[in-house]
C-alpha cells in the first residue's frame, strides 16, 4: 500500500508492430517495482505474492489508470492514435465491478473502450470457463478489445476458443525459442492458418530473431512483439520511439 501510495511502481512499455510494414501500433503495459532497499525488481519477484495476497487487484487498476493516462497525454499532442494492452489478472476476473471499474477509468480520460486491450491468460479460462465467458462476451459488448495471452501454452487451446470470443489471439513466447526447422515451420503455418480462418487477429510474443520475423511475415501473422525490436522500455523511451514515427510519417 505504502508503495503504491509513494508510485514506486512504474509502467513500462514494450513496442508492439504491425508485421506486414513493421510500423508501431501499440504496447504492452507491463509494471516494475523500484524497491527503495532492494532497488529494481522485476515482476517475477512480486507479482506472484500479489495474486496470493489479493493485492494484485489494486496494482492492475493502478495500472489500467496510468496507461490510460499516458494515451490521453499522446492525443493531446497529435500523435496518430494508438492502442495498448493491460493484464486482466485472474482476480480481476471474479471482480463483480470489474467493467465499472474499467469504464470508468476510460471516461475519466475521454477514451473509447477500444483504445484499451484486456490481456486475459489462456489459463484462466480452464478455471470457471462460464465466469470468464460471461465476463469477456460484457467486455467487448462494451467495446473493449479482448487479447487472449499465452495461447498454445496450455492444453484446451483450441478448446477454448470453442466456447467464448476473443479479438486477438497472442501466440505464446515458447512457440520461437525452438530451431525453425522445416517440420516446426510447417506446424507453426498450420497454427497461424487456423487462428485466421477463424477472423482472428493474430500477434507473436517473444519474437527474437529476424529468421522468425520473415517466418511470421510469410505465414500471415499479423503483430509481433519481442527482442528483436525492443525490450520494454521505461515511458521516456517509448516516447522517443512515437517522436521517431511522427516525425517519419509527417516527413
Amino acid at each position: 500500500e505504502d508503495a503504491l501510495a509513494k508510485e514506486q511502481f512504474l509502467v513500462y512499455l514494450q513496442p508492439k508492430y504491425r508485421i506486414k510494414d513493421e510500423n508501431l501500433v501499440g504496447a504492452e503495459a507491463l509494471v516494475r517495482w523500484i524497491h527503495p532497499e532492494l532497488g529494481f525488481q522485476p515482476p517475477d519477484k512480486f507479482i506472484p505474492l500479489f495474486e496470493k495476497n489479493g493485492f494484485i487487484t489494486k496494482l492492475d487498476q493502478y495500472v489500467w489508470d496510468k496507461t490510460c493516462a499516458l494515451i490521453k497525454e499522446w492525443d493531446d499532442r497529435g500523435f496518430t492514435p494508438i492502442s495498448v494492452s493491460v493484464n486482466v489478472s485472474r482476480a480481476d476476473i471474479y471482480n463483480a465491478d470489474l467493467a465499472d471499474i474499467l469504464i470508468k477509468i476510460i471516461n475519466k480520460y475521454g477514451l473509447a473502450p477500444s483504445r484499451l486491450h484486456l490481456e486475459i491468460t489462456e489459463s484462466a479460462y480452464t478455471e470457471n470457463p462460464k465466469q470468464i465467458i460471461d465476463t469477456v462476451t460484457h467486455l467487448r459488448e462494451l467495446g473493449f478489445i479482448i487479447e487472449m495471452d499465452d495461447f498454445g501454452s496450455g492444453y484446451s487451446s483450441y478448446n477454448v476458443l470453442l466456447k467464448t470470443q476473443v479479438d486477438i489471439i497472442k501466440l505464446d513466447r515458447m512457440f520461437f525459442q525452438k530451431q525453425l526447422t522445416e517440420k516446426y515451420a510447417k506446424m507453426l503455418n498450420y497454427t497461424i492458418l487456423a487462428l485466421k480462418e477463424m477472423d482472428l487477429k493474430i500477434l507473436a510474443e517473444g519474437v527474437e530473431t529476424k529468421e522468425y520475423v520473415d517466418f511470421l511475415k510469410s505465414a500471415g501473422c499479423d503483430y509481433v512483439q519481442g527482442f528483436y525490436y525492443y525490450k520494454p522500455m521505461p515511458l521516456d523511451e517509448f516516447q522517443q520511439l512515437i517522436d521517431k514515427q511522427a516525425e517519419v510519417q509527417t516527413a
